[in-house]
């Protein structure tokens, strides 16, 4: 047959199913436009300049985007196939209506050939020129985030573009080719028949019922009973996959049997409102159900994302403060040879030598060392069976040292011994301790150790244990030693000093680099932290999570709206025959609108209600999951839940107006 022929049935396709091609397009051109970008920081010059970062933490941004990259690139798979069908399914009339013509297969997988062609090369034409404008500002967004200063100039990664080329262009061979077995094994006449094909009331589906029910209650009880930091780590992508199988059994059986049952209700069922409303969202249900589970498990996602992301900048600046609560701080092993005296002495030397001011100066000195308990008590971390869920950060002061750090006068027995918990609820009794039993005769706070804390170890609970004198110290670490009998410890306990003092806020950098270096000198081989240095360090890691969230949520929300909108033009599609037949039966234009309307929305905000209540639920363990790498204020993890929620339903909202008036128009057309 005559190429041109061919080319023009090709575009004649494609234009009288433009519904559902340009949007197809457009989306594709977003995801392909999200997939450069991140390639193109990966190997950007204000990122990474011959190989060493532009600025501190560059490379764990880079890092980021890589995984970033990989995330969208698994998506994007899932999500072209999804718009692919769709727009087959809408083209599947013209081409059996091609082969009833006598078209030969040949012939027809020419014209598939030309219309994946266009589609292809205008959604990588579209997504790479729309990078090449957009990376600009997503670099000073990026630079902004991070605290940097605004950079010049553009750039164009050809390496960017070379590996989006052919990745997505695999993507859209492989596409291709699933469409020409699809078209090749069908039959004209069925294909030409898709859309009028009967179908039986679906049955309810007991065993994936009951799949569904336990999988969700199984996630949503791992999410609200977890305790701990560590066990939320290793337990919160269990709950994910409970829920999101869960969720997809319950909307494809759950629905139905809740529907059936409503059915078996006559006093709800025998109403006409009720009984034309519940007929069509049976059958609704039965096409739809995967697609809403689809969209609900994204608008989670979408929420989550955004949760986690706003939770990050709001406890920025918190997180800084609580982790370096003065502006020069270190952490260092004592030999026994520092005191508080030493150690001050040392610190007024080293400044007037660096010719700086210091002030509100603070020495610490403890014994620090990590076990295992609970609320009946401590025992040693042994090697082999550390039980890593229940692991603490002891830390042990004499009632002397007490006193000094907090002003007070207290004094202990020999077997008593005040107790701080971050991880237990603290009870007066008898508490164990290496095998040696105390009796707990306060709950303390944790104000006169709570700056020695290690950020590096904010995956554990905390214990701080006040004894009576050092010699008490001395016989819990001879215990230590009696209850490993042999056994190898994963961590040897160790006497430790933390010392901090602040720094005028214009003071010159080499100044502080003086002091450092002379304190390092002085006090032995320790890592002497500047908070001005550590908070760009925060900024640069969690300002790259941030980024990469923003972008991955970014994503998300598209793709529940491009599901969203093709479930409306389909059942547009649908519902004008269903409008037809209500209004044949004899109910007024009014009634059916209304009827059809409330289907739409009871489906179209289903999901959104499912994927708040996942949130809900989740909440616990998604703020005991972030205390893994910042500390969390529940009141603002909170209040980032319920305005991101709010926001996203608004936007939901949003969609369901845009897409609904594309719905609307194709079913009262005529009217």
């Amino acid at each position: 047959m005559n190429s041109n022929l061919l080319g023009r049935l090709a575009f004649n396709g494609l234009r009288n199913n433009k519904k559902a091609v340009i949007p197809y397009i457009l989306v594709s051109a977003i995801t392909i436009m999200v997939f450069h970008i991140l390639m193109s920081l990966v190997y950007s010059r204000f990122l990474i300049n011959n190989g060493t970062p532009v600025f501190y933490g560059a490379d764990y941004i880079v890092l980021f985007l890589h995984i970033g990259s990989i995330a969208v690139a698994i998506f994007a798979m899932i999500f072209l196939l999804y718009g692919n069908r769709f727009v087959q399914k809408s083209g599947k009339k013209e081409i059996g209506l091609y082969g009833v013509l006598g078209l030969s297969r040949k012939n027809v997988s020419r014209i598939l050939l030309i219309q994946s062609s266009v589609q292809a090369l205008s959604s990588m034409a579209l997504g790479i020129l729309a990078s090449i404008f957009v990376n600009k500002l997503v670099v000073l967004f990026l630079y902004k985030l991070v605290h940097q200063p605004v950079v010049k100039g553009m750039e164009f990664s050809l390496k960017a573009t070379i590996i989006t080329v052919i990745f997505f262009g695999l993507i859209f061979i492989s596409l291709f080719v699933f469409n020409l077995l699809e078209v090749r094994l069908g039959n004209p006449i069925d294909l030409l028949k898709s859309e009028n094909l009967g179908e039986k009331e679906p049955k309810t589906k007991w065993v994936l019922l009951v799949i569904g029910a336990v999988t969700l209650l199984a996630g949503y009880y791992i999410a609200v009973s977890i305790e701990s930091t560590f066990s939320a780590v290793s337990s919160l992508f269990t709950a994910i996959v409970l829920v999101t199988i869960g969720t997809y059994a319950l909307f494809i059986s759950g629905t139905i049997f809740v529907l059936k049952m409503l059915k078996k209700n006559k006093k709800y069922y025998y109403q006409t409102r009720h009984f034309i409303s519940l007929s069509n969202l049976i059958f609704r249900m039965k096409h739809n159900a995967a697609g809403l589970a689809s969209i609900c498990i994204l608008s989670t996602g979408v929420i989550l994302l955004m949760v986690c992301s706003s939770a990050l900048v709001m406890l920025g600046e918190q997180n800084i403060n609580s982790m370096f609560r003065r502006d020069i701080v270190t952490w260092c092993q004592n030999d026994g040879s520092l005191s508080i005296e030493s150690i001050n002495k040392i610190i007024d030397e080293t400044l007037l030598e660096g010719n700086v001011e210091g002030t509100e100066k603070i020495v610490r000195l403890y014994h620090e060392d990590l076990c295992c308990g609970d609320e009946k008590g401590l025992t040693p971390l042994i090697k082999m069976t550390a039980d890593y869920s229940q692991m603490r950060v002891m830390y042990l002061i004499t009632a002397d040292q007490y006193n000094e750090y907090t002003e007070e006068n207290i004094s202990l027995g020999e077997d008593e011994i005040f107790r701080y918990s971050s991880a237990d609820k603290v009870k007066e009794g008898s508490f164990s301790i290496f095998g040696e039993n105390y009796q707990i005769k306060e709950e303390i706070g944790n104000e006169c150790l709570v700056e020695t804390f290690d950020p590096s170890m904010g995956l554990f609970g905390k214990e701080i244990i006040v004894v009576s004198d050092e010699n008490a110290i001395d016989s819990l670490m001879d215990a230590k030693n009696r209850c490993l009998n042999g056994e190898t410890t994963l961590f040897d306990g160790y006497d430790n000093c933390y010392f901090g003092f602040n720094v005028p806020k214009d003071v010159d950098q080499s100044k502080v680099d003086i002091v450092r270096s002379e304190l390092s000198s002085k006090i032995g081989n320790t890592k002497i932290r500047y908070k001005a240095e550590e908070k760009k360090v925060f900024y640069s890691i969690y300002g790259g999570t941030f980024f990469v969230g923003v972008f991955l949520a970014a994503l998300f929300l598209i793709a529940t709206v491009m599901i969203i909108f093709y479930k409306q033009m389909s059942e547009g599609i649908e519902d004008k025959k269903r409008f037809e037949i209500l209004s044949n039966a004899g109910l007024s234009d009014k009634e059916a609108k209304g009827v059809i309307r409330n289907q739409v929305m009871i489906m179209f905000f289903l999901p959104a209600v499912c994927a708040i209540i996942h949130i809900i639920f989740a909440s616990r363990i998604l703020r005991l999951f972030l205390a893994m790498i910042l500390y969390v204020d529940t009141f603002t993890f909170n209040m980032a839940i319920a305005v991101v929620s709010l926001i996203f339903l608004g936007t939901y909202a949003l969609v369901y107006r845009i897409t609904s008036m594309q719905y609307y128009g194709i079913v009262y057309a005529d009217k």
